[in-house]
């Protein structure tokens, strides 16, 4: 391993170590970034984010209809299971 992948290796290990961290102050650089900007630099912002969400929707359509397609499955499977389980306690009441 030469010097440049041993530096690279340990930014990498810097990073990993110091997430929170590097988390709270990237979020405080925006926070400050976004005081000082203009209302045209804030709406130019906001558009290019949502151009951005395009694409991303776009690139991964399928992957992002099976996830929902899941979330929904495992919804109805889980109103199914509670209505079972009232089902259940209401005969068992019954039955006492």
């Amino acid at each position: 391993m030469n010097a440049h992948e041993r530096r690279l290796e340990d930014k990498k290990l810097y990073y990993l170590r110091n997430r929170a961290r590097e988390q709270e102050k990237a979020r405080e650089r925006a926070r400050q970034n976004r005081e000082n900007e203009t209302p045209e630099q804030a709406n130019a912002r906001k558009e290019k984010h949502r151009k951005a969400q395009a694409r991303y929707c776009a690139e991964n359509q399928s992957i992002l209809a099976l996830k929902a397609w899941k979330y929904r499955v495992k919804k109805k499977a889980q109103a199914e299971r509670e209505k079972d389980e009232e089902e259940f306690q209401r005969l068992m009441a019954l039955e006492d």
